[in-house]
């Protein structure tokens, strides 16, 4: 169990670890090695922390770090839930502050140094809110954001997006034809995804062409943007 005193005997204050390192600064530590990817400095924080009783002070770090410092991409999206799991068994299956506690503590710190690490999410938001503060036209605020204006109809975007399920793409006629041709179409496409496509096309009343079935059936990744629109027209009946 961790005590108020440091590892040479004397009293520590409320912002020390055992090793008489400010707390503040350990948990910088930790942060600055898991986006560094440097484990052995990330384990010694997580150790130094936790044993000196401040475990719920370094959890509530490490999920910070998830948001700020990890990109967490598909493959590595289950980290998630093993950083619960971990939390968990340090906080409710031992004490958090000595032996396996401390231990699972320190496995997720070394887990988290050797995920793919990216600080994106914290400067999109940033620069995004800041455009958004400082701004005082509304269009010219919109320029700053990935999509065109709302008053060019989102361009492109708008063409795909203002689909039969929205009140423009309706007004604009759009059906469940145009809506399979284009609007529904993803960056990868299953085997069996493009077959039943190009069955389901085959089964309703529309009459399809040729070349709306070909662009139905291929992944917007294989057109030079994927936010263009196939421009091959869709059957209105």
């Amino acid at each position: 169990m961790s005590d108020n005193k440091r590892d040479d005997g004397k009293y520590r204050n409320d912002d020390e670890v055992r090793s008489g390192h400010n707390k503040y600064d350990v948990l910088s530590v930790l942060q600055k090695s898991i986006r560094r990817g440097d484990r052995e400095k990330a384990m010694w924080a997580a150790w130094s922390l936790t044993r000196s009783g401040m475990a719920g002070l370094y959890w509530h770090r490490i999920k910070v770090i998830m948001i700020e410092d990890c990109l967490l991409p598909p493959e590595e999206a289950h980290i998630v839930q093993t950083v619960q799991t971990l939390h968990d068994l340090a906080t409710g299956k031992w004490d958090d502050d000595e032996g396996m506690g401390v231990a699972a503590a320190m496995r997720c710190a070394s887990i988290l140094a050797m995920c793919t690490g990216s600080y994106e999410t914290l400067l999109m938001k940033s620069y995004w809110s800041n455009v958004a503060e400082e701004g005082d036209d509304i269009k010219e605020i919109q320029k700053q954001f990935p999509i065109p204006p709302e008053h060019e109809n989102l361009g492109k975007v708008g063409r795909i997006c203002h689909d039969m399920h929205t009140y423009k793409g309706k007004k604009r006629g759009e059906n469940y034809a145009s809506f399979l041709i284009s609007a529904s179409r993803t960056d990868t496409m299953t085997d069996l995804g493009r077959d039943y496509r190009r069955q389901l096309m085959e089964m309703l009343s529309y009459k399809f062409t040729d070349e709306q079935v070909e662009a139905a059936t291929t992944p917007v990744t294989e057109q030079e943007d994927a936010w263009d629109d196939p421009s091959v027209g869709f059957p209105r009946h």
